[in-house]
């Protein structure tokens, strides 16, 4: 899991005051309550907004991209993302979706960056993701994960986010193309594509190809 603490202690913070100088507690509530704080600067709605998402966004980054060393840096780029762009968001329920689309755009960009600079993921054991429950992993359970994400390094980015929110994170494909800003059949196209790279590179592992002839996954997307 990555360190709550240091992403919190960079999180972007609001500096306006209300009119009269007075900080008052920030109301909870729904979503657009929450909207509503952030565009008027409330000196915490940042802290409410991470406390509420930030778990969420922290497992779509580290879905797609495997335990790395600049998760936190990149979870604190999506929230200040978020918060310089709140005025654009149109629908105020809709704020845990856009959230999410800001993840991915940032995670595709870390990607293809990463690409043209050839830069290494490394690559961790289940239980170290987050929302897994901490317990000792089979040691193939390890190795499977460690050379899943080997393989996904060969796709194209917009292929890699689409495959490891549907088949590592589990995601419905209208979840995903809510993320992803893109149609539902965009997404299947992705899946199709994506997969079909995969199996053709996983085939050429060992252990990977074992455990894609017993699975019941590799079907329609």
């Amino acid at each position: 899991m990555v360190d709550e603490d240091s992403v919190r202690s960079h999180s972007p913070q609001p500096t306006a005051s209300p009119p009269d100088g007075v900080v008052r507690p920030f109301p909870g509530g729904s979503d657009a309550t929450l909207v509503v704080a952030l565009r008027g600067r409330r000196a915490d709605a940042a802290d409410q907004l991470f406390e509420r998402y930030g778990d969420y966004v922290e497992r779509l980054i580290v879905r797609v991209l495997g335990i790395d060393a600049e998760v936190p840096d990149l979870i604190n780029e999506v929230f200040a993302r978020a918060f310089e762009r709140v005025d654009q968001l149109q629908d105020a329920t809709a704020l845990k979706g856009w959230l999410g689309s800001i993840a991915i755009f940032t995670a595709r960009t870390f990607l293809r960056d990463r690409r043209s600079r050839r830069r290494f993921l490394g690559f961790f054991a289940p239980e170290e993701l987050p929302e897994v429950p901490v317990r000792p992993a089979p040691v193939e359970c390890s190795q499977a994960l460690s050379r899943t994400y080997a393989v996904l390094g060969t796709l194209t980015a917009d292929e890699r986010i689409a495959f490891a929110l549907r088949f590592i994170d589990g995601m419905s494909l209208g979840e995903i193309a809510e993320v992803m800003g893109v149609s539902v059949g965009t997404v299947k196209r992705r899946l199709s594509h994506g997969q079909k790279r995969f199996v053709r590179e996983a085939e050429r592992d060992p252990l990977l190809k074992e455990l894609i002839q017993n699975s019941e996954r590799w079907g329609e997307p």
